[in-house]
């Protein structure tokens, strides 16, 4: 189950740190991926697509096979033969570390599992993250609210859309694995519209009962 959670002002005041990076000499310092898929998007967000990773089971591995963005997270990658991107290789990670680090630190939460940056049109496929069971956070902004959130409710089995709003937004929710059974996996996907960026900053805590009750804490801090 994922919560949409509306953010109140400090959240909000915290999390503007992160559009320094929606600056176009900023995000395009990073290498992006699969950038060639783009005319795909609607397939690898789409219905098709959803049912093929579904009925793939435990075989399915959590990990999402397509994502059409530009990553900070791990593995990051510079055009390091470009001059004027080299000089821009420190400040991009130190201000990725300072962020993520602050964030951490004042809300409690612990892996950074995710931070992208979609260009209009991006898009991340269909998945579970079955591999990586947590309570989660994804914070997620939007320079026009063209995008949108999806994902399969495991104990209604009800398809949810969650539209983009400008600005930023919040869910919250746990990501079962394979082995707490098919009603704890949340099947998700998330695409762009074609208008503005649009970009996700994921955390994790982890499985145990501990963590539930601080996620509940955490909503109280930063909900509107």
């Amino acid at each position: 189950m994922m919560k949409n959670i509306p953010l109140n002002d400090f959240a909000i005041e915290l999390l503007d740190e992160a559009l320094w990076f929606t600056k176009e000499e900023n995000y395009t310092a990073v290498i992006p991926t699969k950038m060639n898929d783009l005319d795909k998007a609607d397939y690898y967000t789409g219905d098709e697509y959803f049912e093929k990773i579904k009925a793939m089971g435990s075989s399915h591995d959590g990990f999402p096979e397509f994502i059409a963005c530009y990553s900070f997270g791990q593995g990051i990658r510079f055009d390091n033969h470009n001059p004027k991107i080299q000089r821009k290789i420190a400040e991009v990670t130190e201000r990725h570390s300072a962020l993520i680090t602050n964030i951490q630190t004042t809300f409690n939460l612990k892996k950074n599992a995710l931070f992208s940056i979609y260009p209009p049109g991006g898009f991340i496929s269909w998945h579970n993250n079955a591999n990586a069971s947590a309570y989660n956070f994804i914070f997620t902004y939007s320079e026009t609210g063209d995008g949108w959130w999806k994902h399969l409710d495991p104990v209604t089995k009800e398809m949810v859309h969650i539209p983009d709003v400008k600005g930023w937004q919040c869910k919250a929710g746990h990501f079962g694995s394979y082995a707490d059974g098919e009603d704890s996996l949340v099947y998700h996907a998330a695409k762009n519209g074609s208008t503005g960026l649009r970009m996700t900053i994921a955390f994790t805590l982890d499985r145990s009962d501990t963590s539930q009750s601080l996620q509940d804490w955490i909503i109280e801090d930063i909900q509107a």
